[in-house]
Order: C-alpha cells, then sequence, then structure tokens
C-alpha cells in the first residue's frame, strides 16, 4: 500500500473507530499512534491524560495527552497531539511546533515548580499526574525513578513543511529494523534545559508512523538464505523433493540444515516461527529433560546432532528451489513456521544467546518441510484447513515433549482471541498495583517465558515482567477450571485439569462460532474475576496452613484436600445467591481482589466444605468429589450468605444490562469488521469470483445479484452509510453475510 492510499484508509480508520466507540476522531488517534508506538517498542505503557487546554499562571495555556516513561534510558515522555479531521490537512510550521512545546513546558513547569492544584480539583486525574511529574524529576541520582531526559512527543498526522524538514533543525537519524528495509527514526529538536535535565521534542507524523508500520509489518516472513546470512557462506539447505502425487494439495521436501542456520532464524524471528506450534520452547533446566539432552548433546558431542535428534517439521507456503553443482537447495522460504521441534531450534538458539562458547559448525538438523498451498492465515474468524494440517503434523511428528490434548486446542480461534484480550486490555492501577497491569493468556505452554528469551536487557525483561507479572499467568488449563468453577460444577473441576480441558474444550469452541457477540470485553474481563476469585481461595488455604502466627492451628494442613475445597467452595457461595442477583464483577475487576465481606465467606465455607467432603461415607475424598451426586448433596446442606456479603451484590438484570451492551457493542464491532473484510478483497477478486461461480453453473440468479452489488461496493471502496451509533443497516449486514455464505458456498466446490 502507498503513503497516499494509507492517509484515506488511515482517517477512514478513525472516523470508523469514533462512530462505533462514540469517541472523539482527535482520541482515535491518539490512541492509534501511542498502540503502534508500543508495538513497536518506542515506548512503553503510555498512560492517556484528557485535560484539553487550561489557563495556568498569567495566563499561560497549559495542555498535556499523555506521558510515559523509559525505564531504559530514564527518559520522561510526555505527549500532545495536533490532529485535523481532513484529508487536505496544513502543514506543521515550526511555529506551530513552538507553540505545542510551550504547552507541554508550561504544564511540566506547573506541575513540577508551580502550584497546579490552583487550577484542578483535588479529584481530578491531573493532580495526580503532578504529583508523578515531580516526584520522577525530584528523584535522587541513585534512584530507579531518576529522570536523565525529558521528551516532548508530538502526535500529529499533518506533513512537515519545508522549513522543519530542514536537517539544520532536525536531528535525524537512519536505523535497520528487522528485515532489509531501512527506516527514518526519530527526528528531534533540542531545547533548552528543564530543571537541569536536557529536553527534546520529537516529531511523529503520519508519514513516519506509515513507515514504520510498513516496514515491520505482519506479511509472512521471507527467509532469503544467501542474502540473509552471508556470514555463513550457504548455498542454501539441501534438499529432496518427495514425489508424492499431484493436486493434494501440498509438496514435501526432505532436508538437512546447519544447526547454525536454525539458530540464526530463531535469533531473529523468534517467536514468529513458532506461531503454528503447539508449545514455545519449554526451557533446558531439569538433568531429566529432553531439553537437557539437546544441550548436553551440542556441548559434548556437537557432530552425533544429527543422528541423536529426531529433527523438526516445517511448514511453508512458498519455497525457490535452485539447483547448484548438481544438487538442490532451499534458497528462499516464505512464511516458515517450526510446527514440531521448536525445543531443538530454541535450545541451539540458547547455546549462541548465552555465549557458553559453542561451536555449531558440526551441528545438522533433519527437517522435513511441508509447503502448503493456499496457506490462511490464523484469525479470529476460524482456522482453516491449514491449521487443520498444523494440527495434525504437530500430533503425528516425532514428539520431542509430551504434546496433551490442551496443546492442540492452542491454535483454536477462542484462545487466539484470549490472547489478543489479554494484551489489548489491562487491569486498573490499585493500592497494591499502581500501575496497569495484564493477565497474559498463555494459549501455548511456556510462551510466557519464551517471549522474554529474546529480551535484550534486564530492564527489559523487568519491564515485561512489571507489565504482565508472572502471578497474572493465566494457562488455557487453568481458565478451564476457573469457568468451570463459577459456572458451578465442582464435581468436573475435582477430576483434574485434562478432564476440564476436555469438556471446556468440547462447549466453548461451539460457542465461540455460534455466538460471537457474547465473546468481548466484558466476557474477558469476567474470565479475569473468575482467576481472581479461584486463587483468593486457593492464597487462604496455602498461606493458613501450618500457620505459626495461630497458637492453637488452623484447620487446613498440608496434604489436604485443597483441589477440592476450593472448587465446592465457589461453588457453594454462588449456587446460594438469591436468583435475581448477582455478584458485583465490576467491582473485583476494578479493585483486581475480593472485597472483605467476600473472603469472610470464604473463611466459613471453606471450612464447612472441608468437614462435608472428609464424611465420604468410606469412599476416598478425591473421588468422592468427582461425583455430581455429592454436588447434588452438598447443595443441600444449609448456608446462608451474611447480610455484609448480600448487601454487595448487584442486581442480577443490571449485570444482564452491562452483558447486553457488552454484546450489542461486540456485535456492532464484528459486523463493520465483515464489511470493511469484503471491501478489503476488492472488486477485482469479486469479477472474478462471480465469473467463475457463473462459468461453473454453480450461481443462482439471486447469488448472481449478490456478488455485482458486493463488486459495486468494493469497487467504491467505501463502507455503507451506518448510523451515529456506528451500526450497520440491516439490509447491508444481511448482503454481507450472503456474500460471506456465497464465498465460502464456491470454496467448498472448489472455486479459487
Amino acid at each position: 500500500m502507498n503513503y497516499e492510499q494509507y492517509k484515506i484508509d488511515f482517517l477512514q480508520t478513525l472516523r470508523n473507530e469514533s462512530a462505533i466507540s462514540g469517541s472523539d476522531t482527535e482520541d482515535e488517534f491518539i490512541n492509534h499512534t501511542l498502540d503502534v508506538l508500543t508495538e513497536f517498542d518506542e515506548i512503553q505503557d503510555p498512560v492517556r491524560i484528557n485535560m484539553g487546554d487550561k489557563k495556568g499562571k498569567n495566563g499561560r495555556i497549559m495542555s498535556i495527552d499523555g506521558y510515559s516513561f523509559d525505564e531504559t534510558e530514564h527518559s520522561l515522555i510526555l505527549f500532545i497531539s495536533d490532529f485535523q479531521d481532513s484529508l487536505e490537512t496544513e502543514k506543521l510550521t515550526m511555529g506551530r511546533v513552538d507553540e505545542l512545546y510551550w504547552r507541554l513546558y508550561y504544564f511540566i513547569d506547573e506541575a513540577v515548580n508551580g502550584k497546579i492544584d490552583e487550577y484542578f480539583d483535588d479529584s481530578d486525574d491531573v493532580i495526580g499526574v503532578s504529583n508523578y511529574l515531580k516526584r520522577r524529576i525530584n528523584a535522587n541520582l541513585d534512584s530507579s525513578e531518576q529522570v536523565l531526559k525529558i521528551k516532548f512527543y508530538i502526535l500529529t498526522n499533518k506533513e512537515l513543511d519545508t522549513k522543519l524538514m530542514n536537517a539544520n533543525l532536525l536531528e535525524t537519524t537512519i536505523k535497520k529494523r528487522k528485515g532489509t528495509r531501512k527506516t527514518k527514526t526519530t527526528k528531534k529538536i533540542k531545547k533548552q534545559d528543564f530543571n537541569q535535565k536536557p529536553l527534546e521534542i520529537n516529531l511523529w507524523y503520519l508519514e513516519r508512523i506509515y513507515e514504520m508500520e510498513e516496514s515491520n509489518n505482519n506479511d509472512p516472513i521471507v527467509i532469503d538464505i544467501q542474502n540473509d546470512f552471508p556470514q555463513l557462506g550457504l548455498k542454501g539447505i539441501p534438499c529432496l523433493k518427495g514425489d508424492i502425487g499431484e493436486n493434494l494439495g501440498y509438496e514435501a521436501y526432505i532436508a538437512i540444515i546447519s544447526g547454525k542456520l536454525l539458530s540464526e532464524i530463531y535469533i531473529e524471528y523468534g517467536s514468529k516461527v513458532l506461531e503454528g506450534n503447539v508449545r514455545a520452547f519449554l526451557g533446558t533446566s531439569g538433568s531429566k529433560s529432553v531439553n537437557s539432552g539437546i544441550k548436553r548433546t551440542i556441548n559434548n558431542e556437537p557432530n552425533k546432532f544429527f543422528t541423536y535428534n529426531n529433527g523438526i517439521a516445517t511448514t511453508a507456503s512458498d519455497v525457490e528451489i535452485e539447483k547448484i553443482d548438481g544438487e538442490l537447495f532451499i534458497t528462499k522460504i516464505v512464511d516458515l513456521q517450526i510446527i514440531n521441534g521448536g525445543q531443538t531450534t530454541a535450545s541451539l538458539a540458547d547455546a549462541v544467546l548465552k555465549k557458553r562458547n559453542v561451536e555449531l559448525k558440526d551441528v545438522y538438523v533433519p527437517m522435513k518441510l511441508t509447503v502448503i498451498e493456499d496457506r490462511e492465515t490464523e484469525t479470529e474468524e476460524g482456522i482453516s484447513s491449514y491449521d487443520a494440517m498444523v494440527k495434525a503434523i504437530a500430533k503425528y511428528a516425532n514428539s520431542q515433549n509430551k504434546v496433551t490434548a490442551a496443546d492442540l486446542f492452542s491454535n483454536d480461534p477462542f484462545h487466539v482471541w484470549m490472547e489478543k484480550m489479554s494484551k489489548k486490555h489491562l487491569a486498573p492501577p490499585t493500592s497494591h498495583s499502581p500501575v496497569p497491569t495484564g493477565w497474559y493468556y498463555e494459549r501455548s505452554r511456556k510462551k510466557y517465558q519464551q517471549e522474554q528469551v529474546k529480551l535484550k536487557t534486564k530492564a527489559d525483561v523487568k519491564r515485561f515482567t512489571t507489565k504482565f507479572p508472572k502471578k497474572q499467568v493465566i494457562t488455557k488449563e487453568q481458565l478451564a477450571m476457573y469457568i468451570t468453577a463459577i459456572h458451578c460444577k465442582p464435581d468436573v473441576v475435582s477430576k483434574g485439569k485434562n478432564w476440564v480441558m476436555k469438556e471446556f474444550s468440547k462447549t466453548i469452541t461451539t460457542e465461540y462460532k455460534a455466538n460471537r457477540e457474547v465473546f468481548n470485553e466484558f466476557y474477558f474481563k469476567k474470565c479475569v474475576c473468575a482467576a481472581i476469585i479461584f486463587r483468593s481461595v486457593d492464597f487462604y488455604l496455602e498461606s493458613n496452613k501450618d500457620s505459626a502466627r495461630r497458637p492453637t492451628g488452623f484447620w487446613y494442613k498440608t496434604g489436604g484436600y485443597k483441589l477440592n475445597i476450593v472448587p465446592y467452595t465457589i461453588a457453594k457461595i454462588l449456587s446460594c445467591i438469591p436468583s435475581d442477583m448477582s455478584l458485583d464483577w465490576d467491582y473485583i475487576w476494578r479493585e483486581q481482589k475480593l472485597s472483605s465481606a467476600f473472603m469472610r465467606e470464604i473463611e466459613i465455607v471453606t471450612k464447612m466444605t472441608n468437614d462435608f467432603i472428609c464424611d465420604s461415607h468410606g469412599v476416598i475424598v478425591t473421588e468422592y468429589c468427582k461425583k455430581q451426586a455429592t454436588w447434588d448433596e452438598y447443595k443441600k446442606v444449609p448456608y446462608k450468605p451474611s447480610a455484609n456479603f448480600m448487601n454487595e451484590l448487584v442486581s442480577l438484570n443490571f449485570m444482564k444490562e452491562q452483558e447486553e451492551s457488552a454484546a450489542k457493542d461486540q456485535k456492532e464491532n464484528n459486523d463493520l469488521k465483515k464489511v470493511m473484510d469484503i471491501i478489503s478483497l476488492g472488486n477485482i477478486y469479486w469479477k472474478s469470483l462471480l465469473k467463475k461461480g457463473i462459468l461453473n453453473n454453480l450461481l443462482s440468479y439471486q447469488e448472481q445479484l449478490v456478488l455485482k452489488k458486493i463488486i459495486e461496493m468494493a469497487s467504491t471502496g467505501s463502507i455503507p452509510a451506518t448510523s451515529s451509533s456506528g451500526k450497520v443497516p440491516y439490509k447491508t449486514m444481511s448482503m454481507i453475510n450472503n456474500a460471506i455464505s456465497i464465498k465460502e458456498k464456491l470454496e467448498a466446490e472448489g472455486v479459487k
């Protein structure tokens, strides 16, 4: 996509998002720009401030749109926007830059050196920001909060005027990002110091944002072995093409890849080549692990690595093969995915990254490559036949670590969606966590650990773990237990995580496909709340067992039936809530903990649960808890929640209204995305589909009319008129759904 088209699409997207969310277009611009800068590690954890313009001392105009702190270089970053909702934007001049600079300068000056509380209410967020800035600026030299540099980021969709582009005014650097393309980096204007801290202006304008996204987008990885890794001096990867028949939808190759090349690929691309893997790197610790065996072979017998190792199973969407000196070599691979053998790959890279003085020149790895035609990328909308083949390869290839049912379930659309939501929606700051934090959803085993492997410094790792604390990692198995527990099925949870995962996977996949609107921000937050409830009960038992702080001792002892007590306690409390009432899920999300009244109920019910399940009538307690009859019997045990707990409940109708509102918003978002997806395919695509459908006599007259209307829509490249809320008209949506059905029908008939 060229820049001119990008500008059009960019503004249209902002307007669409604004219509959907009801926010200002400039707000959407700021949020999008900060997301891009965060994604590409230009900033960390930005915080938005909706202050607007405010007059301060001597009528000075102050303004700020957000802030961030870079822990690596100890720089404080303040953001201000200069947005124009038009394609015919005016130029950003040096005079305008100065004006924006002074607005930020007056704000930080008033916040740190002045009396900003005179211009804002005590409850205003600006007061908290002021205190934060003052603390950072005045921090001691040896403090982790020390500020060494101050940066003003001007975010704009305007283009720079000629004078501003003058090299004498701007410091312009060029650096190479991932891939081969060189991109422009920070354009800086140095300014006077502030409180003896160097200050500079950084300009982030639309063309720079475009360059950044284009230079490091989500296009498939293209590995050119000779040109990308010239230091290795390789012709390519020696291979043999398998004679497996025709029209199978894939090609097969057997190859031998150099251990050095394999490690370099992983170091360069990391998890991107493992996205199709059912597992991430499981680590090399533990003397009995397979990975530690790989490590020993690398260290002690590298020339025997080929013999000892099962090799790797890989997929690609395309390859280039050259015959050099009478031998076949793979010289280029498009969208390489290591489906099986991620442990081998990561172990080789691990040896290099940790500088173990390991020589990999004698290490060679067997490689099976399946080139799958017409690969569909992994999306929320569904995992295609490609993914089915990927799962089959993962399941049937020689495994180096046991693959569980949960592993094979990791690429299910629901889990892809959960992972995205966990990175998108951070929990709010609380008294015990002053910064927003994320609940990391680990859809592949050890992926949380694997994401830290390529982080270059300890500061990078600290920043990642601060944003996503280890205690806030949720695995698929855990989520299945949490959701099953709050659905009052403690007998199912008691059967163990593998059984729960099996039952959960049966239902959630069907539910996700059947009613996507239910799976929204509210649902994700409720999942986190379920985790908080489950872990709170667990922590209460674990932290008080065998406690020396209690002279008389605590009733729960090490080796007790905690795995049964926890789900039965949760189910008992929730099942006793009146049918017209509900937990206040918003409170749990907002506070990131349970109320004291809720914890008091847990104290009471855990003891009651323990006494009940231990009276198992001679049956082994753990087996007793697996029976639905046990839960049915426990429901009859008298228990009435306290008045304090009951007073914290909210109306069920109120909660349903929240759920319905979230579902409505999600439906409108999904509908709009469908429309945009249809348009993005382009009129040429739809014309071709119509032509082939007619030639093959596969389309009714009404279906032809639908496709013609879609062609007309795609030709204009515009989204049909929406309501003020962003809702797509019913007739338009009906046509879109019909077009999708026709497309799927023709594809099922073999039309490409």
